[in-house]
C-alpha cells in the first residue's frame, strides 16, 4: 500500500472513531473522488465503517453498504456542528426517553418528552442495522408523549429504537424474547 493510501486509510479510520465517540455533534462527511465526482452523507445515517484491505464499507443505519476503494477517494472533509457538549447534552436529556417493558414479547412503549415542537420519526433497526420498523408521528407539541410499537412479528433478538426529531436523535437497545 502507498504511504497516501496509508494516510488516507488512518485519516478515514480517524473520522470512523469518532463516528461512534461524537454522533451528536457531526452534521456530514464530504468525499470528493478522483473521477471528479463528490458525495456528501449526514453522519446521523451512518452506523459504521469498516475496512476490508483497501476497500472502505460505509454502513448506513437503513440496511445500505457503500464501498470504494481508497484510491479513488481524492480529499474528504469532516464537518462538525456548532453546538457546544454541554448544551448538546442537556437537549438529549430533556428528552427523557423511556422504553418498556424491555425485553418483550410483543408490545413495547416508548415514551419520551420533548422541550419543543418537532417533527418526530420512531424506527426499530435490526443488528445489522436493517429498518425493521418505522412509524412517523409528524409534527408533535411539546410535552409527553407515549406510542406503542407492535413487535409480535418480529423475530427473537437485540433491536436499536431510534426516535428522531430534526435536529436530535436518541437511540435505546431493545430485546425482544
Amino acid at each position: 500500500m502507498s504511504i497516501e493510501k496509508h494516510i488516507l486509510k488512518l485519516g478515514l479510520l480517524a473520522i470512523a472513531s469518532l463516528l461512534m465517540v461524537t454522533t451528536g455533534f457531526a452534521q456530514s462527511i464530504h468525499f470528493n473522488y478522483t473521477n471528479g465526482t463528490n458525495a456528501s452523507y449526514n453522519l446521523q445515517d451512518v452506523q459504521k465503517i469498516t475496512f476490508d484491505a483497501d476497500v472502505m464499507n460505509m454502513h448506513l443505519l437503513g440496511g445500505s453498504i457503500y464501498s470504494w476503494n481508497v484510491s479513488s477517494i481524492g480529499y474528504y472533509e469532516y464537518n462538525e456542528s456548532s453546538v457546544n457538549i454541554e448544551e448538546w447534552l442537556h437537549q438529549a436529556n430533556a428528552w427523557d426517553v423511556a422504553v418498556y417493558p424491555n425485553p418483550t414479547s410483543t408490545l413495547l412503549n416508548v415514551q419520551f418528552n420533548l422541550p419543543k415542537e418537532d417533527k418526530i420519526l420512531v424506527a426499530l433497526y435490526d443488528v445489522q442495522g436493517k429498518l425493521v420498523l418505522e412509524k412517523s408521528l409528524g409534527n408533535s407539541n411539546a410535552g409527553e408523549h407515549k406510542e406503542m410499537l407492535d413487535l409480535t412479528h418480529l423475530p427473537n433478538g437485540a433491536y436499536v429504537c431510534r426516535i428522531s426529531g430534526q435536529q436530535h436523535s436518541i437511540t435505546k437497545k431493545v430485546f425482544k424474547q
